[in-house]
């Protein structure tokens, strides 16, 4: 790879572990609605947005529908539309044939489906897709998972279960408005890892009445009950949550981006030193054992198709995602067309920045895989960013792999981003 600039610079001002990316392009920049077009029979990876929840966090900005106990006929009916178009892609790509290597249930709360609602939605994917998966992943929401939901979700082969816990510490959680409890949280994940499946903790730093005190306990605590996984998210603040408003009203306060940091790194600390290595840039699995499947493969550019509303799909050279809005969801399956809303086409160059930032959220990037798939060679003396990276100590380059340090780790996305902002560049 040629680079027209010697005197690149690392982008500094995107030095700081603000803004998680999930998709590249960006979803801000999708724009269009189209169906996709029919893909051929390498494996395929599959999500299933579940939208609701029994309590809204007031740090939550997903759009998600409240529910009770009450009106479970409001999810009796989503299932049904879900299940219809389940049927509609496939019959639309002829995917009947096409195996299915991963299956993540996420949401929302999908530990708010029932028995029956499950056996439903993996009826009809057995009827319609050939089933072979080596990873079934589900979210648990912890004040969902007692004794009946653990024997009920055990039925179907689930490999690995994510808890949200975000913290525990009570009065943390409380100013959330969830209603777990340190001791809700930890008998879930014991009888979790008593089924012998993969137990995921997520952690969400940044939280109001969060202190060192309190998010060092929380940190501890996870490591000390021994699960696979310790996942660690930087709270992120939108318009849409109730945090926003509140802080725009001067009725809370929240860590600082300086707190927020000096959390992330006790947690990077304490969790390296008890032999959890990266599985991603903000996941850390026992001795670097149990990866998630369903992520690495999406991230690598596998496809990865996603049912249900609000829910996107990350195919070949675009994206397509389903209307959030959920009337408009059932109406457009009544009408037999497949819920898309919007997408983007991607470009050869946005595809391999697509594999460079996507592919370094794992944490390490196998240039020689790049190299073969796109025929970029990021390893190139040419590359002057790359030179930077690693002399500011943000990379280490092992044989044909970039690999982040601990402090690309600690910054996230910005290794990502500036390898392939400089790869663009390049070529403008």
């Amino acid at each position: 790879m040629e680079t027209k600039n010697d005197e690149a610079q690392l982008p500094v001002s995107d030095l700081n572990r603000k803004g998680f990316m999930t998709t590249y392009p960006p979803s801000r920049y999708w724009k269009g609605t189209f169906q996709s077009e029919a893909l051929d029979n390498d494996r395929l990876n599959l999500y299933i947005h579940i939208p609701f929840c029994i309590q809204r966090c007031r740090y939550c900005f997903f759009k998600i529908i409240e529910l009770s106990e009450s009106n479970q006929q409001d999810i009796d009916n989503y299932v049904d539309y879900l299940c219809k178009e389940i049927a509609l892609v496939s019959k639309q790509y002829a995917w009947s044939k096409r195996p299915v290597d991963t299956l993540y249930f996420g949401g929302g709360t999908p530990s708010l489906l029932k028995a029956r609602h499950l056996s439903q939605i993996m009826d009809t994917l057995n009827a319609h897709y050939t089933m072979a998966l080596s990873e079934f992943v589900f979210e648990v929401e912890p004040i969902t998972y007692n004794k009946k939901k653990s024997e009920e979700l055990a039925q179907f082969g689930i490999t690995r279960l994510s808890f949200g816990i975000q913290s525990f510490c009570d009065e943390v959680v409380a100013k959330t408005g969830r209603k777990d409890t340190e001791t809700m949280n930890i008998k879930a994940i014991q009888r979790a890892l008593d089924t012998g499946v993969i137990v995921n903790i997520d952690l969400l730093s940044g939280l109001e009445g969060e202190t060192e005190h309190s998010w060092r306990y929380s940190i501890d605590r996870a490591i000390a009950l021994n699960v696979h996984s310790i996942t660690v998210y930087k709270m992120e603040l939108y318009q849409n949550s109730k945090y926003f408003s509140d802080l725009h009203k001067n009725s809370i306060i929240l860590p600082t981006d300086d707190q927020e940091m000096a959390f992330m790194d006790y947690a990077i600390e304490q969790l390296h030193a008890h032999s959890y290595q990266n599985s991603t840039f903000f996941t850390f699995t026992k001795n670097g054992d149990y990866q998630q499947k369903h992520l690495h493969q999406r991230w690598q550019g596998e496809d990865t198709y996603g049912f249900g509303v609000s829910a996107f799909s990350s195919l070949q050279r675009e994206y397509i995602q389903n209307t959030s809005r959920i009337e408009k969801y059932k109406a457009t399956i009544d009408r037999d067309m497949l819920p898309v809303e919007r997408g983007a086409k991607l470009t050869s160059m946005d595809l391999i920045a697509r594999d460079i930032v996507l592919g370094m959220k794992t944490s390490r990037l196998d240039c020689k895989w790049l190299k073969a798939k796109h025929g970029v060679d990021l390893l190139s003396p040419n590359n002057v960013m790359l030179q930077k990276l690693i002399e500011q100590n943000f990379i280490a380059v092992q044989e044909n792999t970039i690999k982040m340090t601990n402090k690309g780790v600690f910054y996230g996305d910005f290794v990502g981003k500036a390898l392939s902002r400089h790869f663009l560049d390049s070529f403008a």
